[in-house]
């Protein structure tokens, strides 16, 4: 079977991707599963303050994907730019608040909170993006959560938070939310290259995350930054930032957010693996059973191919990848 592609007329522009197929689609989710998983505990390993970590990681990331699109025969134009503008700088705030949301409240609940995005992505995506989901595709967007909460509560000796550290989290939850969701509409709506995309989020989320890291980090916070750091940091920039984004950013045009949003939960299952090995953090039996009960979320919404009904103007067609 085929992804489904969308209709000839929501496409505006030169570029015009053909769909992939079901397995070529699911692969490319899952190389971006596997490298947000493991940008959490490999940022953990940056020694630097955590914001002058991600405002380092935007100005390492801007020169280099604008310099692919150049090389690429591509440009970014004032249109592209106005497109990805907001949701550049949503990225921005989003990593800003997590930043703020971190130094008053626990990982552990910080990553349940962010497990919700695939229920406001289903309660979002009906009226904003025209996407249908099943009653399969809830109950199993449910299970998803509640797995994903097992696997990070079940490894915590304690959990703390105030309301202001949960409000912050909350709102950096939805910001995300709000980006991901802007992103499948405009690839899906518009001729904007995933490139392209990736250089105008990349370039605005740095002008508005490095404002706030110069207001709230001294210089000797940036001179922390030394050694190993900068190796750590490249992968951050140039894998996490570059490579998966811009990944996001094709599988977009072809998977409805309200199951890429659900693929993502898995990407918690790869970061409490990767710090095993990475920071002496062993997994529960509790943990692999969490696990397992969101990969099998994963795997059974993937099992029903119409579980996600997209459409335009009452028009509605299968999206199978």
């Amino acid at each position: 079977m085929k992804a489904a592609a969308p209709p000839a007329e929501a496409v505006h522009g030169p570029a015009r991707d053909s769909a992939p197929s079901t397995a070529v689609a699911a692969a490319v989710m899952v190389t971006v599963v596997v490298i947000w998983g493991l940008g959490p505990p490999v940022t953990k390993l940056i020694t630097a303050p955590p914001l002058v970590a991600v405002s380092v990681r935007f100005w390492c990331s801007v020169p280099v994907v604008w310099a692919l699109v150049y090389a690429t025969g591509r440009r970014v134009p004032f249109d592209v730019l106005r497109r990805t503008a907001l949701a550049g700088a949503l990225f921005g705030v989003n990593l800003a608040l997590l930043f703020a949301a971190l130094q008053r409240t626990s990982v552990a609940v910080l990553a349940v909170i962010s497990s919700l995005q695939p229920g406001v992505v289903l309660v979002v995506a009906g009226p904003w993006l025209g996407e249908r989901a099943t009653r399969w595709h809830v109950a199993w967007t449910v299970a998803g959560v509640v797995g994903v909460a097992v696997v990070v509560l079940g490894g915590q000796d304690a959990v703390r938070g105030d309301a202001l550290g949960i409000l912050l989290g909350v709102a950096g939850m939805l910001t995300f939310t709000a980006y991901s969701l802007i992103n499948r509409r405009v690839r899906f709506g518009t001729g904007i290259d995933p490139l392209q995309w990736t250089a105008g989020i990349t370039l605005v989320a740095g002008l508005t995350i490095t404002p706030i890291a110069l207001a709230l980090c001294s210089p000797a916070d940036y001179r922390q930054l030394a050694g190993a750091d900068w190796l750590y940091l490249a992968f951050v920039a140039g894998v996490v930032g570059i490579v998966s984004h811009t990944m996001m950013s094709w599988a977009h045009r072809f998977i409805p957010a309200s199951r890429s949003s659900l693929f993502l939960l898995g990407a918690k299952v790869v970061a409490i693996s990767a710090a095993w090995p990475l920071h002496d953090e062993p997994v529960t039996l509790l943990q692999v059973l969490g696990g397992l009960i969101v990969l099998g979320a994963v795997a059974a919404v993937i099992s029903r191919p119409a579980s996600v009904r997209v459409g335009r103007e009452g028009d509605a067609w299968e999206a199978d990848s």
